[in-house]
């Protein structure tokens, strides 16, 4: 697979990394304890109100929007100087956040890891390796959770080790993914269309993965029309089994393409695709993209494929085991800066990264494994040390992809003053966030006349659900944190977005006029 391929599909992974769940939206599940219109018990700094200043006034006609009505709404806005709450409507409701709980998830990785964080990978070699090339005993791949490794760089690690001297195993390759435990699905989640399909946002996870365990089908006509379209994966491996039925139509047909995911009866992990579906002739070439069941089984196969490329010859098996106790360190790999990939799973609001990056951050705080649980637990933590009590908030996975996680304005607002205010955590917090109107979940919005640069939020959807949170450089020259949850929304989310975008652009043009033509810089600590 070629750099550029992994590119698009690294952004292909990213673009649908939001689930619509097509059922009826319906009331959000209360929390232990919750009383009906209490406001979070946060500092004193957080709960004071500016009642009638100019940004509230100004504020005041954004509820007058049927949203707020017809839907369950909560919304907060403070200044990120002073930490004043300026504007708030329903009582600081904890609704569901969809993505914008990868705000939570980030921040609490960049303060357990730290910004420089790189996700190692380990080799090992279990004997000696002789002048010859020839290792003596075996080899072992241990992993922890690089979110980041492709095909490229799976290739350039077994280059690695070639030029090294390694050219013969006589033993075996053992591949250890222990530094995780739990289910490779991603916890909250349990839409059975999304169980069968495997939707790339609904990628499975690993301490070993490749390619964000996503199988690329690619397809494109045949010889001609009447004989049989290609069909075939960018990267097959033996976890990966493809039966093409589609079939080239003529130049003028409409192109269609069914593809159906089924699992090994006995092992559920082999996954087979099936396609049908007609392309025209002449037509060119379409990538499609689902997720595979076993990481690890999908790993090992890559490797071995790298391994073939390379003229590393193995004679025992790849398989999955444990590194041995005296094996020695023979090479390491790492991925890019935990910065840059905070930054990718929240511009694209990536599902796959931000739950790799959760249960590491339970590995390196809580010790081995890690776990959801684990990494929830930092997560919760690092909210009680912002003064959020544990009853007011219910978590359940990394990426919010779940109708269970539960959040206040509040506490996403405590989060985003945190990171703001932090010298050596808060550039890169903020620069994380997608762009209004140039990148990113936002690079379609706020492009109007005077908004370049003056927003930097998180979105997030979800059939019935759709929440924007994040910051504004307001006229004035303050810098607003702010988040708008909406649930429960009857008809087009659009609706929603309608409303944020109102009160993005009120508190954008507090003291001046958003069309004026002049252009702030990006909000920055």
């Amino acid at each position: 697979m070629r750099l550029s391929q992994s590119l698009a599909l690294l952004i292909a992974l990213a673009l649908p990394a939001f689930a619509q769940d097509g059922g009826e939206p319906g009331a959000p599940p209360a929390l232990p304890g919750e009383t009906v219109g209490a406001a979070a018990s946060l500092p004193a700094s957080l709960t004071s109100a500016l009642r009638g200043s100019p940004l509230e006034l100004a504020l005041a006609p954004v509820s007058e929007d049927p949203i707020f009505s017809d839907a369950a709404v909560s919304v907060q806005v403070v200044n990120v100087r002073t930490g004043e709450e300026v504007y708030a409507w329903g009582d600081d409701k904890p609704l569901v956040p969809a993505s914008t709980m990868k705000l939570l998830t980030t921040a609490a990785a960049l303060r357990t890891l730290g910004p420089n964080y790189r996700f190692p990978t380990w080799i090992m070699q279990g004997g000696e390796l002789g002048a010859d090339g020839v290792l003596a005993g075996d080899l072992f791949i241990k992993g922890q959770g690089d979110p980041t490794m492709v095909v490229e760089r799976m290739w350039r690690l077994a280059q690695d080790l070639k030029v090294r001297g390694l050219k013969e195993v006589k033993g075996d390759i053992v591949f250890d993914d222990g530094y995780f435990a739990g289910t490779t699905l991603i916890p909250g989640w349990d839409k059975e269309e999304d169980l069968e399909s495997g939707p790339t946002y609904f990628a499975t996870l690993g301490a070993l993965s490749v390619n964000f365990n996503v199988a690329t089908i690619v397809v494109r006509p045949g010889a001609g029309s009447g004989h049989a379209a290609i069909a075939e994966f960018d990267f097959p491996t033996p976890a990966l089994v493809l039966e093409n039925k589609i079939v080239t139509g003529s130049k003028s047909s409409r192109k269609w393409v069914k593809i159906e995911r089924a699992l090994d009866e006995e092992t559920q992990k082999v996954t087979t695709f099936t396609l049908t579906g007609s392309v025209p002739d002449g037509s060119e070439a379409d990538l499609y993209y689902r997720t595979l069941a076993d990481p690890l089984g999908n790993y090992m196969g890559a490797m071995q494929a790298v391994f073939k490329q390379q003229g590393i010859k193995v004679k025992g098996q790849f398989r999955a085991g444990v590194a041995a106790k005296d094996a020695t360190l023979f090479h390491r790999v790492e991925s890019v800066s935990l910065a840059e990939i905070v930054a990718t799973t929240s511009k694209h609001s990536n599902n796959f990264m931000a739950e790799q990056m959760l249960r590491s951050m339970g590995a390196e705080r809580f010790g081995l494994p890690g776990t959801t649980e684990n990494g929830l637990r930092v997560v919760a933590d690092y909210l009680g040390s912002l003064g959020v009590p544990a009853d007011q908030f219910r978590l359940v996975n990394g990426s919010g992809l779940s109708r269970d996680v539960m959040l206040r304005p509040s506490a996403i607002n405590a989060v985003l003053l945190d990171m703001y205010r932090s010298p050596d955590l808060g550039p890169e917090y903020v620069t994380s966030l997608s762009v209004g109107g140039r990148d990113g979940t936002l690079w379609s919005r706020y492009r109007e006349v005077g908004m370049a640069g003056r927003v930097r939020g998180k979105t997030g959807t979800l059939s019935g659900v759709h929440c924007l949170s994040g910051y504004v450089h307001a006229a004035d020259d303050e810098v607003y944190a702010f988040t708008f949850l909406v649930n429960e929304i009857d008809g087009a989310l659009s609706r929603a977005r309608k409303a944020h975008d109102r009160l993005v652009l009120t508190v954008a043009g507090t003291t001046g006029n958003v069309a004026d033509g002049t252009e702030a810089e990006a909000p920055r600590p």
